[in-house]
């Protein structure tokens, strides 16, 4: 979602810089605003002050947005916790990754401790093979490792997601050979 939204962004950024530049220039054969805009301006006190409240407070809520976003993007990296409950995350995730990596199908597990000291959840990426049952693997993971890496934190209510990959053997390419009847 972040990508259409940096593009229509940069578009419109494009499309306003391009007109403010032929206003300012001349080159658009008339001036950036209506004539009758600029009278009815210069007729009502009002009406720019009104405009740059209304811009203003725009320009507010985009750096406010700008703000969370920020926040959001340096908490998935990041997370907001004490440095001995990131101590006990790094010793409790070894042993989540070991005991993870022992369970029938699972080729490799990446675990991230992520969110807010108010948030926190565990982001786990596993790859298995591609003909394990994802149930089974998900019920093994969320009754033994993943329990008991929220029993070493000490926080029993930490929201685990668990993003699956399967992993297919790679078919190596066989060289292709003219049938004779063809020839």
């Amino acid at each position: 979602m972040r990508i259409p939204i940096a593009v229509t962004g940069a578009l419109l950024l494009l499309c306003g810089a391009s007109a403010l530049a032929l206003g300012a220039s001349g080159l658009a054969g008339h001036p950036p605003l209506d004539p009758a805009l600029v009278r009815f301006a210069a007729g009502s006190p009002w009406f720019l002050p009104a405009a740059a409240g209304v811009a203003e407070i725009l320009a507010l809520a985009g750096q406010l947005w700008l703000v969370v976003q920020g926040r959001t993007v340096v908490h998935l990296r990041w997370p907001d916790l004490d440095p001995q409950t990131r101590a006990h995350a790094r010793a409790a995730a070894d042993v989540l990754v070991k005991t993870a990596k022992e369970l029938p199908d699972v080729q490799d597990v990446r675990i991230r401790l992520t969110g807010t000291a108010n948030r926190p959840r565990l982001v786990m990426h596993v790859t298995c093979a591609g003909d394990a049952l994802l149930s089974e693997v998900y019920g093994e993971l969320g009754a033994g490792p993943i329990e008991r890496y929220r029993r070493a934190l000490g926080m029993p209510d930490l929201k685990a997601i668990v993003r699956f990959r399967l992993a297919f053997p790679q078919h190596q390419k066989r060289p292709r050979v003219p049938h004779p009847e063809t020839a």
